[in-house]
């Protein structure tokens, strides 16, 4: 038995090195210090004593070995970081936090312009993303004043930025750059720091939605009413009733075709899995929960889809999505583009203050101290180093020339030469599709003379009449305001869809249908929910919309 005297020196001089080398508790406080821009006092107090609460639990463990009470001494524990859950996942305190903030983020609607409360306005907020504005000789082009008259925008205004912050803030949204995944992560960082000081509850975190698992609303957004802790029935804050009408009442779901994330998480790098996430789910979820489609009010229109609650619970599920890609291979796959990294936004923190921040300084869920809860629609599993790395030669293949989309589906026949299909047989084979190959399918040159108000899905079909889905193609991006990325021309919104490419990995389609047979592509007008027939959607679509595509064509890698 160790002498008791000598025991405690022991103890003493492990209990104060667990303390002061612990590499994990040093770099969560440094973290914490650095990383997390005005921290309210509150959440660092609540920081400060799990950081506490880790050191104690190191001290504890020091001294038990020390005194010959306890086995080998484990590590460190590490401090885990705050989560962000499903919305469906929330204990009802934190739900009743949630309400309360957005309560409150409404209530300040009606604070003076310029204070630090409109500031942290829920009306405030959303013109952060976006806004209808009075004109294009405003000092920020956002919208045009016509906005107003599409379907679904009762209780909205047009917006005029007045002050210097709401020139600097208002309509910074990125959409159709680099900076999509980036920019809304450093917006839900402070829209949260918000919510938290809204609500009174810093340990309040903005929940997801997981339509990847479930695609209807959850009844937390969907109910006008509550019962709240006293008893009493009240008006939900989270709930507008400008969504699409089968989502709203709850009979039908997002289609899966909309939800899903096999496009997105098939690219192995940073440029083109920002581009196909912000297609689907993003704009597809956007397009779908929106009155009718894009453009309709709330969600389905840009400068106005901030102004409903769930907006924000489906850009943390978006950010979620893009952490769990980050998580396969972070050292390749985060962005690197020197620009990029130090382009600067602005945005209000949760005390009311203007705050500019680089890109580079809030890349990460380490920086930002925040974590994610598991949820669905994440890759299935890691993928091996050849996967992800190796640098392939790409051989494309044309398959059709300008397609001209009908009111109804369109089918086009492809013309694939018999050296093409020997090509495609071989990229289809096992060997080539354990070393990462893949096959794309590429619509080119996107256009349309009015937004058609409703979303396509997109199949390949094999001669026995089989089809298999490869996506969905939706416009919610046509109704966004465009901004000059550093290095990179600006364009306005009827030039880009004139330019775009939409593309689809199609390996697995290829493989259910069989390389190399005939096919068809099928394109079918559709609502974005599940139960509704394409004549449904097709009904809505404007005769003057016109939409078409230059070219189809598949690459194979």
């Amino acid at each position: 038995m160790k002498h008791p005297i000598v025991g405690a020196v022991v103890a003493f001089v492990l209990a104060i090195g667990a303390l002061s080398v612990s590499p994990v508790a040093a770099a969560e406080r440094t973290k914490r210090t650095a990383a997390a821009p005005a921290i309210t006092a509150a959440a660092r107090d609540a920081a400060d004593r799990r950081y506490w609460q880790t050191a104690t639990a190191n001290l504890r463990a020091a001294a038990a070995i020390a005194l010959g009470q306890a086995g080998p001494l484990p590590p460190p524990r590490p401090l885990a970081l705050p989560v962000r859950k499903s919305i469906t996942s929330l204990t009802a305190p934190q739900l009743a936090s949630l309400r309360k903030g957005i309560v409150q983020m409404i209530a300040w609607n009606s604070a003076p312009r310029g204070s630090a409360n409109f500031k942290r306005s829920l009306t405030y907020w959303a013109n952060i993303h976006s806004f209808i504005g009075p004109n294009e000789t405003s000092p920020i082009v956002c919208s045009r004043k016509s906005g107003l008259s599409y379907p679904g925008m009762s209780g909205l205004s047009i917006q005029t930025p007045t002050t210097p912050d709401e020139n600097a803030t208002w309509c910074t949204c990125q959409h159709g750059t680099i900076q999509f995944l980036t920019w809304h992560r450093m917006y839900l960082y402070y829209f949260e720091q918000v919510l938290q000081a809204a609500s009174g509850d810093a340990t309040l975190r903005l929940p997801f939605w997981d339509y990847e698992t479930n695609g209807r609303i959850p009844d937390s957004y969907r109910l006008a009413t509550y019962v709240n802790a006293s008893g009493a029935t009240v008006n939900n804050p989270l709930y507008v009733a400008n969504r699409q009408a089968q989502l709203a009442n709850g009979t039908q779901a997002l289609d899966p075709s909309v939800t899903s994330t096999s496009n997105a998480m098939s690219k192995v790098s940073y440029t083109p899995f920002n581009s196909a996430l912000e297609q689907t789910p993003h704009g597809a979820v956007h397009c779908a929960t929106g009155v009718a489609s894009c453009p309709s009010g709330y969600m389905g229109y840009v400068p106005t889809a901030g102004n409903d609650p769930i907006f924000y619970s489906h850009h943390a599920n978006i950010d979620r999505l893009y952490e769990c890609w980050l998580r396969v291979a972070p050292a390749t796959r985060l962005p690197s583009n020197p620009g990029q990294l130090a382009q600067q936004f602005s945005f209000i923190d949760g005390s009311g203050t203007l705050v500019t921040r680089k890109v580079g300084d809030m890349l990460t869920l380490a920086q930002l101290g925040y974590g994610y809860a598991p949820g669905g629609g994440c890759p299935p599993k890691l993928l091996s180093a050849n996967k992800l790395f190796k640098a392939k030669s790409v051989q494309s293949i044309p398959l059709s020339g300008p397609i001209m989309l009908q009111r109804g589906t369109t089918t086009v026949p492809l013309q694939i030469a018999p050296a093409a299909r020997l090509s495609l047989s071989a990229t289809n084979s096992q060997k080539n599709k354990a070393a990462g190959g893949r096959a794309t399918l590429v619509l080119s040159g996107l256009a349309f003379d009015e937004i058609p108000t409703t979303l396509y899905k997109v199949y390949l079909q094999g001669s026995g009449g089989k089809r298999a889905l490869v996506g969905v193609i939706n416009f919610f991006n046509a109704t966004a305001p465009h901004h000059d990325m550093p290095g990179m021309a600006g364009h306005d919104m009827a030039s880009m869809a004139e330019a775009n490419d939409t593309s689809f990995d199609v390996t697995d389609a290829l493989a259910t249908l069989g390389a190399g047979t005939d096919a068809t592509l099928v394109i079918e007008p559709s609502t974005g929910v599940t139960g509704a027939a394409p004549a449904l959607a097709a009904e809505r679509i404007s005769p003057k919309a016109n939409v078409r595509f230059a070219s189809a064509r598949i690459e194979l890698e």
